[in-house]
């Protein structure tokens, strides 16, 4: 975990100047607090990155801190951005949500970062809005693709959403199974905040096609409750199993459904799509389909992808992924925002820079924000992991 390097806690100075921008808040609306662009000063920019380096999804989150990390290496090696180094602080939260309250709380007191990107989790982000909103941080390019965070407005947090919806996913995992005429399709969610997203986005999607779920069973994101929910749904003979899992969950519960009996088609959300999770399913993974909401990292066609390629290599990470990939595509857009926000940087700039972007090729890639729309894109794609371990399309 990276540690704030700039200062520990705020001086009497600060808080002087805090109490006086205070009584300028209501006039600069939403993003009053933050109208002096705390976190900036003439030589950087102070980004944080609150993610779950521990805990159930520590096999996947460190590909985002090192993707995010190799982005912002070359900006910096190029000048950074209208001269100023961006610097990036890391904090972790153990995929618990009451921890990312305390980082989000430390970024504003401690850190004071300009923004956040990259956040992992659903009940995570969900549990900070209202200090996001309150502190007037922007939380760019969160880790999650819940409905109830995507609805864009003129106050509140400004989160902006670079992936498409777990909606979305859902929706191509069903119409593709609604092609292979499958019928009995089941499902495993955690319980929690994106657990219930995935099933009620499973219930409309299938709703759509005039189907209902063939069985469900929820599981613990510590998966120790594993085996219930195996015997459940290995009981009710599915044709295909939908998974709405992550981490710990992810790898259990797939290793004791084939343990009871092998054979069943797995169909897996994109936040699984980390190398380290399928090398630890190993030849239980074979054969899993898994949904992207980004291109192939691996691709020699996509320029971005090359770009991430590359960037890791400089900065000396060897693991790409998929979630790494949409990391570094999260730090890209960010910069085209901060670039365009100007030299003058305050974050109503920012946001206003990036609610006027309009559509914006990432280098195959394409997102688009407009004012009232704060989702950037809508790709989704079926990918495979083939007997080597790699993803195929």
């Amino acid at each position: 975990m990276n540690s704030p390097r700039a200062g520990g806690s705020p001086g009497t100075g600060l808080l002087r100047r805090r109490a006086c921008l205070a009584g300028l808040a209501a006039a600069l609306g939403p993003w009053g607090a933050q109208a002096s662009a705390g976190g900036v000063s003439e030589r950087e920019i102070v980004l944080g990155q609150i993610i779950a380096l521990t805990g159930p999804l520590s096999g996947m989150t460190q590909d985002i801190a090192n993707a995010a990390q190799a982005w912002f290496d070359g900006v910096n090696r190029q000048g950074g951005i209208h001269g100023r180094a961006v610097r990036l602080v890391t904090l972790d939260d153990g995929y618990v949500p009451a921890n990312s309250v305390k980082a989000v709380q430390k970024m504003v007191s401690e850190v004071q970062a300009f923004a956040l990107l990259n956040m992992t989790g659903t009940g995570n982000v969900t549990a900070v809005q209202p200090l996001l909103d309150k502190a007037g941080l922007p939380l760019f390019g969160p880790i999650t693709g819940a409905g109830n965070l995507r609805t864009a407005t003129d106050t509140g947090a400004a989160i902006f959403h670079l992936r498409a919806s777990y909606a979305d996913e859902i929706e191509k995992i069903v119409a593709h199974l609604h092609t292979l005429s499958q019928q009995r399709i089941a499902m495993v969610y955690l319980d929690n905040g994106f657990g219930q997203d995935g099933l009620a986005s499973m219930r409309n999607a299938l709703a759509r096609r005039g189907m209902q779920l063939h069985a469900q069973a929820s599981l613990r994101p510590d998966a120790s409750d594993v085996d219930a929910a195996v015997q459940v749904l290995h009981d009710s003979r599915p044709d295909a199993l939908v998974l709405v899992t992550t981490g710990k969950a992810t790898l259990e519960f797939v290793k004791r459904y084939n343990a009871v009996g092998r054979g069943m088609r797995f169909y897996a959300l994109s936040v699984m799509g980390s190398q380290a999770t399928v090398q630890a399913l190993g030849p239980d993974g074979v054969g899993m389909v898994v949904t992207s909401v980004v291109p192939l990292p691996w691709s020699k066609s996509v320029v971005a992808a090359q770009e991430y390629r590359a960037a890791m290599q400089r900065s000396g990470f060897a693991n790409l992924s998929f979630v790494g990939f949409e990391a570094f595509l999260n730090a890209k857009a960010v910069t085209e925002g901060l670039r365009r926000a100007g030299r003058e940087l305050t974050v109503a700039r920012f946001v206003q820079a990036l609610e006027s972007m309009g559509k914006v090729d990432l280098g195959g890639f394409e997102i688009s924000f407009a004012k009232g729309s704060r989702e950037g894109s809508r790709f989704v794609e079926l990918t495979y992991i083939g007997r080597d371990g790699r993803f195929m399309r």
